[in-house]
């Protein structure tokens, strides 16, 4: 896949600062390389050998081409820990559950979709499978 994806927390419609312990937590087991504070770019490996460069600033981890296979378990363990929704670049707003909604902006609270926060959930969304 080479569309790109984000990872927001959003309340009272705008984005949050993400707690940077909790994305530490989720992406350290995959870390490959990085700075200190995360925010010069993560390279990350999953089990299955994919690499992936991920971007992190203080309200966004952003992803581009990502792969399928593992990375989407990583995903879905970030977004659960920050509790944070998936924004696609070319599809609507994935949040973890109905309540998230509320604190989107409003134009994307319509649109937005609750999907199973689970690696092969997540990827077959994305996929259209």
């Amino acid at each position: 896949m080479s569309r790109m994806l984000f990872v927001l927390r959003y309340r009272n419609g705008e984005p949050e600062p993400l707690d940077m312990e909790l994305v530490r937590e989720a992406l350290g087991p995959y870390i490959v390389t990085a700075d200190e504070d995360l925010m010069n770019g993560v390279l990350i490996r999953t089990a299955d050998g994919h690499e992936v460069d991920v971007d992190v600033s203080e309200v966004c981890v952003a992803v581009n081409r990502f792969p399928p296979g593992q990375f989407f378990d990583v995903l879905a363990q970030l977004v659960g820990r920050l509790e944070a929704s998936v924004t696609p670049t070319d599809m609507p707003m994935i949040l973890r559950e109905e309540e998230d909604r509320a604190h989107l902006p409003p134009e994307a609270q319509e649109k937005a979709v609750v999907v199973t926060m689970t690696g092969p959930t997540i990827e077959r969304h994305l996929s259209g499978s």
